[in-house]
């Protein structure tokens, strides 16, 4: 015989005898049994079965809590995103707005610099003009004068 027929049989040999009596003992043992049950049932087992029940009565209202807060925290998200573009949108259309407006108040200097640059230019050429036209005249009049005096000059020289 190998080891493993020889282990066989042991267990088959063993095996023989009953693992439970069932004799009177069990009826004492089933009755300690029920008497230990309804000590331990309202002393242990419902405390511990309510304590477990608020416990998930608990965890379950903290998720349904926490489901609730990230759904308003998306909502709050959601509303400061669209105010964020909105303000964004108005901020870009202001400065577009004020550069516009800018744009216009430069050109509106510009010309306004331009017509008096023009004017101050037309006032300068007019005074020019005046000054010409008085010196011709002061010098129209000192003219005769002045051939007169140099015709004495060259007469005197001559005689």
């Amino acid at each position: 015989m190998n080891a493993i027929d020889g282990s066989i049989v042991t267990v088959l040999a063993s095996g023989s005898a009953p693992v439970v009596d069932i004799d009177g003992t069990m009826f004492i043992q089933l009755g300690i049994f029920l008497l230990l049950m309804a000590i331990l049932h309202p002393l242990l087992f419902k405390p511990w079965l309510e304590t477990r029940k608020r416990r998930i009565e608990s965890i379950d209202g903290a998720l349904e809590s926490a489901t609730a807060l990230r759904e308003q925290a998306d909502a709050v998200q959601h509303k400061y995103d669209t105010q964020k573009e909105a303000a964004e949108r108005e901020a870009l259309e202001l400065r577009s707005k004020q550069r516009r407006e800018a744009e216009h108040e430069r050109q509106q200097a510009l010309t306004a610099a331009r017509a008096e640059a023009s004017e101050h230019l037309e006032a300068q050429r007019a005074q020019i003009a005046e000054q010409g036209a008085a010196a011709r005249e002061s010098l129209q009049k000192r003219v005769d004068e002045l051939a007169q005096q140099v015709a004495n000059k060259i007469l005197r020289r001559a005689s």
